[in-house]
This record gives C-alpha cells, sequence and structure tokens, in this order.
C-alpha cells in the first residue's frame, strides 16, 4: 500500500512516499532545511506504545489525549509528543491519579511559567490524599481486627455491642495503628506506666494479642468447668505464665492491673468481652493455681 503525505511551506510542496504494510501508516512531514517529523497511525501507536485501540479511542473521546493530526480521510494520526503525554498519562495512572485528576494536571501544566513546578505541586497533593486514604485504611483494618478479637474473647457476635465499641473507638486518636488505652499516673508508677504502655492492644498486629486472645476465648469455652478442675487449672498456668511475660515479672502490677478489669455487678465490661462473669471465673481458677503451687513449693 502507498500512502502520501503533503505539506506546503511557501512556494514549495514536498511529496514523500513509503511503502507499507496494511496494518502500520507512517506520515512524515519535511520542512526545507529542518527536521524530519514522523506521524504514527492508530494501529502502529497502540503498538508502540503497549496500549489498546479502546483505551487510546476513549482518551481522545474524553480530551486527554487528542490526536496530533486528523487526515482527509478522517484517519487519526499521533506524533512524538502524542507518545511523550501518553507516558505521563500512565505514570500517574500508576501513582493513583484518576483520567480526570490527570487532565487537571495536564490544564495546570498547560497554564504554568514552569512545567516542573507544576508537576510538583500536583505530585504533592497526590502524595496528601493517599495519606488520608492510608489514615482511613488503617482506621477500618485496626476496627476490623478489633471486631474480630471481640468476637473471639466474647464467644459470640453481639453486633449492637459491637457497633458501640467501634463509635467508642473512632472518638479516639489512632496512634501506631491502634488506639492506645489510657492509664492514669494517679493509680500506677511510672515503671508500672511503662510495662502497661508495652501491653498487646485489642485490634493491633502485636503478635502477642492473638495467643491472649485465644486463651481468653478457650477459657470462656470452659467456664462450665470448676475452677479447680484439671482443664481449668491448665488454663489458669498458661494464663499466669503469659501474665508474667507480659508484665515483665511484676506480680503486683498484675494484681492491680487485674483488679481495675472487674467490672462491678451490673456495669458494663471495662475491657470489651471480659465481662464480670468472666473475670471473676479467671480470679477463681488463677487463685487456686497460685494456692496450689504455694503447698507444693513448701511441701
Amino acid at each position: 500500500m502507498v500512502y502520501s503525505c503533503f505539506h506546503r511551506k511557501g512556494t514549495k510542496r514536498h511529496r514523500i512516499k513509503r511503502k507499507l504494510n496494511l496494518d502500520l501508516h507512517v506520515c512524515v512531514t519535511v520542512y526545507d532545511g529542518s527536521e524530519v517529523m514522523e506521524m504514527y497511525s492508530i494501529g502502529q501507536f497502540v503498538k508502540i506504545a503497549n496500549i489498546s485501540r479502546r483505551t487510546l479511542h476513549y482518551y481522545n473521546e474524553i480530551g486527554l489525549l487528542p490526536p496530533a493530526k486528523v487526515g482527509e480521510n478522517q484517519y487519526r494520526y499521533y506524533d512524538d509528543g502524542a507518545l511523550m503525554k501518553l507516558q505521563k498519562i500512565l505514570l500517574l495512572k500508576s501513582l493513583g491519579y484518576t483520567l480526570e485528576q490527570i487532565k487537571e494536571v495536564f490544564h495546570r501544566t498547560g497554564q504554568a511559567k514552569k512545567e516542573n513546578e507544576s508537576w510538583i505541586q500536583s505530585l504533592q497533593e497526590q502524595i496528601e490524599w493517599v495519606d488520608r486514604e492510608k489514615e482511613l485504611l488503617d482506621w477500618k483494618r485496626y476496627m476490623l481486627q478489633a471486631s474480630i478479637h471481640a468476637i473471639q474473647i466474647s464467644g459470640k457476635i453481639e453486633a449492637a455491642e459491637i457497633n458501640k465499641l467501634i463509635q467508642e473507638l473512632q472518638a479516639r486518636e489512632l496512634k501506631d495503628g491502634v488506639v492506645q488505652p489510657i492509664f492514669s499516673d494517679a493509680i500506677y508508677s511510672e515503671r508500672e506506666l511503662e510495662i502497661l504502655a508495652e501491653l498487646p492492644v485489642m485490634g493491633s498486629q502485636d503478635p502477642k494479642m492473638e495467643p491472649y486472645v485465644q486463651l481468653m476465648g478457650a477459657i470462656r469455652q470452659n467456664m462450665h468447668e470448676a475452677p479447680d478442675s484439671p482443664t481449668a487449672q491448665r488454663l489458669a498456668e498458661s494464663l499466669y505464665e503469659m501474665a508474667l511475660d507480659y508484665f515483665q515479672g511484676d506480680t503486683r502490677l498484675i494484681d492491680k492491673y487485674w483488679e481495675e478489669l472487674i467490672p462491678g455487678d451490673g456495669d458494663p465490661a471495662v475491657v470489651y468481652g471480659h465481662d464480670r462473669d468472666l473475670m471473676i471465673y479467671v480470679g477463681e481458677m488463677i487463685g487456686h493455681y497460685l494456692r496450689t503451687r504455694k503447698e507444693e513449693g513448701t511441701s
């Protein structure tokens, strides 16, 4: 197939022909004594750019990447400038920009005196958007994990209670991916507060949290057993050894903290899932475990 492209400059008319395959049409414009500019047909352009015809047509429809030239036969042709612009479009898409945002970037660039400044401003705005999205995703992840822990410890799905928990947590600040518990310096010493700050928090990704959740869930499932039964005592030993590890061997702090967790009769749990019945049962089985250990140690 022979395809011709004409360009008129002054009184001279130049005609250049190239034999091409049926798929790839190239239009070459020659300026007197200057550079040669190559134009690509849709078929060649999508092959070079590695995008689909459908995508290219859509970018044209929304005004994002119009052709550099439309021939008399209505064929659309793209130049190297369009290829460079497409690379920028693909870069921005890979950075999370929507097509509308990309159009705005190019609109600003066209109006800006310095292209670099316009791009830097746009990229900075995108960083701010990513930070906001990351914070939102961190909140969602925390809420999901906190809900999982709540169900595992309570042994049931109480939608109303979990929803109330989420609302209470959302009123607090998320720091390092969790809502940090609040401990009073009027109750705990500075050293005790340092130890408490290291405790795993519900909803966190702390590797110490999962074993605790699993153990408390197992204790709840076995509350039908007497606190001094072999099953309860095995669980009591596991929980006490875990507490010694988490509280860095401070048994007085363990007792103080555990007393704070026991809600009053008819009061809601201080920590979700740690209701009064569970906490009293744990206290009884731990009490029996410590008494037995003391007796065995003195015998």
